[in-house]
């Protein structure tokens, strides 16, 4: 049992590494040298020529980086972003042939799995429906649309109860939103 514990604590862990992106770092290796990274990724830039380079960040960076200046083939220069946002970097001594934008986004949480699993109760219902939410996540919006997709009820309020007694007998859809992740699922009306 406790073998299993600790494989199942180390398969989790290993599930979240950080992951280094490489690039290569030389004269004329263009402007756009863009990625899309997660927070606590790393990026690592490898010198492939053997001329005197850094790798900076430039004006309206979330994060300020900075390698210095090295020079020859295979030298390296590894950052870790830990901020949300956008991060335009240059050579210092080459901006215009040497440069990027490293974009850090938020990996995907728990909370966007949760929020597949709320669930709808009675379903069937008659007059009124409820929802309750997994691990106390609280949804910002609520949806209900009918068959041809029409919105037909709206609210911004924690509301977990929804009184459907006025709505025609048939199958509808309810969306709940939460931080600008939706999940839509469907209940019917006797």
């Amino acid at each position: 049992m406790k073998k299993t514990l600790l494989l199942l604590m180390f398969t989790s862990f290993g599930a979240q590494a950080q992951t280094t992106h490489d690039l290569d770092w030389e004269i004329g290796i263009g402007s756009n040298l863009n990625l899309t990274i997660n927070v606590g990724d790393l990026v690592r830039w490898t010198w492939t020529d053997t001329f005197a380079h850094t790798v900076q960040n430039d004006a309206g960076s979330t994060e300020t980086f900075n390698s210095g200046s090295k020079t020859g083939l295979g030298n390296t220069f590894t950052y870790q972003f830990n901020s949300i946002g956008s991060n335009p970097y240059k050579c210092g001594f080459h901006p215009l042939s040497m440069a990027g934008t490293i974009t850090v986004e938020n990996p995907l949480d728990i909370e966007e799995y949760s929020i597949e699993n709320f669930t709808i109760s009675p379903n069937p219902a008659y007059d009124q429906l409820s929802l309750k939410m997994p691990n106390g996540i609280e949804f910002k919006s609520i949806s209900i649309f009918d068959l041809l997709g029409q919105k037909i009820y709206s609210s911004n309020k924690l509301e977990y109860t929804i009184d459907i007694s006025k709505l025609n007998k048939g199958l509808y859809f309810i969306k709940v939103s939460y931080f600008g992740i939706s999940h839509t699922k469907r209940f019917i009306k006797l």
